[in-house]
């Protein structure tokens, strides 16, 4: 036996309400309200359509982290996640992913024990097209605190952080305060 279709919805009809006195309040139109196709109009509403050929595959995410590139690896896994938030592969992976990438970041900083100083003098901090992040680490930074405890005054996501620090000593903005440019 097939299973019944629902009738089909003619437009909402609306329901007046009585007024609750005779204050000479109006009535309040209540109009009919359908839970399930409220819900489904939602859940198509929310649904992206992915481009065709440019759908982040676990495959891919796997092949970037194995040569080394956890930054694009990690970038692919939060769209594939966001797609299919608890795919077991592809959280693991993008654990992986992150704690090489914080690994990288780590040693390109010096340590989580390294103290940052500012390498270049404050006026000619205008030069450089600071994000607010950078400059709030940057602001931070008082010659005794190290990157750990930067990391836990700061905050910021753990990682985050870390790639903005990343960036200002790249860039020569920050050193190690053993190597401090002198001013």
């Amino acid at each position: 036996m097939a299973p019944s279709s629902p009738p089909p919805k003619d437009a909402p009809t609306a329901r007046p309400r009585k007024p609750s006195g005779s204050s000479g309040e109006r009535a309040t139109v209540v109009p009919d309200f359908d839970p399930e196709d409220f819900a489904r109009d939602s859940e198509l509403r929310q649904r992206v359509v992915p481009e065709v050929g440019n759908e982040p595959t676990i495959e891919r995410a796997r092949q970037l982290h194995a040569e080394g590139q956890h930054e694009q690896a990690l970038f692919l896994l939060t769209r594939l996640l966001d797609l299919a938030p608890f795919h077991p592969e592809g959280s693991a992976l993008a654990t992986a992913c992150r704690a090489a990438l914080e690994r990288e970041c780590l040693a390109a900083v010096g340590s989580a024990s390294a103290v940052l100083v500012p390498a270049v003098a404050a006026e000619e901090l205008k030069r450089f097209a600071l994000d607010n992040v950078s400059g709030f680490l940057l602001s931070q930074l008082d010659g005794t605190t190290d990157i750990e405890t930067l990391l836990d005054i700061s905050g910021l996501p753990r990682l985050l952080a870390l790639r903005h620090l990343r960036g200002l000593v790249e860039r020569g903005i920050v050193s190690a305060a053993s190597s401090r440019r002198s001013r």
